[in-house]
């Protein structure tokens, strides 16, 4: 007798500290969203460093070339262009002031001899559009050379304001470019789950004395 009402409490108490099935189903729920939380919160950190991961690369990226290209500019013997051409595609023009032609390129001529050409391609072209190009003529003769220096430009235009030398010709006084880069498609990583915003970058150099 005293065994089988020892055994019945024990089972009353294993019944008491159980769960039931309701107590089970809310506490599921509350571990659901609790997860969910945590993986909302864990997927938008990951986004946030892919985002930040793209653009110091391609402001990286976009700093380097337009470092070069002021390193060009200064060290350069000539420079273009100096003339507008509303015949060029798209035309190169004199602005107001009367003193600064606006275009979608700059030529160089380095200490080399080298013709140096960079210019800003877009869907008028036919090669791959938004890109910033390269293109070399070796002094002497030699095959030309060309090659795209930075993806993801919508725009670029230059400005060269000129002037007269000692001689009456007409010499760069400063070279400036006006760029608006966004992350290149090659380079997009597949956690972003939303466009970069577009980086512009303003630069302007002078070159050495030119008489």
């Amino acid at each position: 007798m005293y065994r089988h009402q020892k055994s019945k409490t024990r089972n009353q108490r294993s019944r008491a500290a159980g769960l039931s099935l309701v107590e089970l189903l809310v506490s599921l729920a509350i571990t659901a969203m609790l997860l969910t939380a945590t993986m909302v919160a864990i997927d938008a950190s990951f986004q946030a460093y892919a985002a930040a991961a793209e653009s110091a690369s391609t402001q990286t990226a976009t700093r380097m070339v337009i470092n070069r290209l002021m390193t060009l500019v200064r060290t350069s013997t000539a420079h273009g262009p100096l003339l507008d051409d509303p015949t060029d595609n798209p035309p190169v023009v004199l602005l107001a002031d009367g003193s600064t032609i606006e275009s979608h390129y700059i030529t160089l001529l380095n200490p080399q001899g080298d013709l140096i050409r960079i210019e800003y391609r877009d869907g008028t072209h036919l090669t791959t559009p938004n890109e910033l190009w390269l293109v070399i003529d070796p002094f002497g003769g030699g095959a030309q050379q060309t090659q795209p220096i930075l993806g993801g430009v919508t725009d670029a235009t230059f400005y060269t304001h000129r002037r007269f030398d000692s001689d009456g010709v007409l010499v760069l006084e400063r070279g400036s470019i006006d760029m608006t880069v966004v992350a290149d498609d090659d380079a997009t990583l597949a956690l972003e789950g939303a466009e970069l915003p577009p980086i512009r970058v303003i630069a302007s150099t002078m070159p050495r004395k030119l008489d």
